[in-house]
């Protein structure tokens, strides 16, 4: 019995998701989208899960912790055969027979691109550029006085990776003061972030 959807088949009884000729890269985000599809269906439902997934947590604004997807028991992804290179990327894949989820294929040299720390970044909505990030940093350290500790100024820097500071409408100045309270830096910070230091 399979089930397809493009530009997987999934066979339920040899556990392997085939794909159609000419597809050389895999995104595990569309690999993952189309197993929950599989297993949802009617055919799919009959037999144990083909994968699980882990990760896409939110950590702010377009960015996202990345996505493994786990192959159970003797399930495999399979590229048609011919003379390339394919690729898996967007995610990690794991799982499959002996810990492989790449079954074989004459002619195939498959790429895994893994990451241990991955992240996904969307650009759907309001994503910042790293200008933007780095003025809304500026913007919250801009606010700093002289009593300001270095915990502080952390919680600002922290609270900006977070998504919740904002670029100010006007400029202002900033002060970096050592434990001591001496002065390292001080300058004035324009309303795009440019920070300018004091002679």
């Amino acid at each position: 019995m399979s089930y397809y959807i493009p530009p997987f088949t999934f066979d339920f009884e040899a556990k392997v998701i085939a794909l159609d000729i000419g597809i050389t890269d895999v995104d595990c985000g569309d690999l993952y989208d189309a197993i929950k599809l599989a297993q949802a269906e009617q055919e799919g439902i009959l037999y144990p899960a083909i994968a699980s997934g882990s990760g896409l947590v939110d950590l702010g604004p377009g960015v996202a912790v990345g996505l493994t997807v786990e192959l159970l028991g003797d399930w495999q992804l399979q590229f048609a055969a011919g003379n390339y290179i394919a690729r898996v990327a967007g995610g990690n894949l794991v799982g499959g027979p002996s810990g492989d989820p790449i079954a074989y294929t004459a002619g195939v040299q498959t790429l895994l691109i893994q990451s241990a720390a991955s992240t996904v970044v969307t650009s759907s909505g309001a994503v910042p550029t790293p200008a933007q990030n780095a003025a809304a940093v500026w913007a919250s350290l801009m606010t700093a006085t002289a009593d300001r500790s270095a915990q502080a100024i952390m919680e600002a820097i922290y609270a900006v990776l977070r998504g919740a500071a904002h670029v100010p409408s006007a400029a202002g100045t900033y002060e970096f003061r050592d434990t001591d309270g001496t002065v390292l830096e001080s300058g004035t910070v324009a309303a795009d972030g440019t920070r300018t230091p004091d002679p």
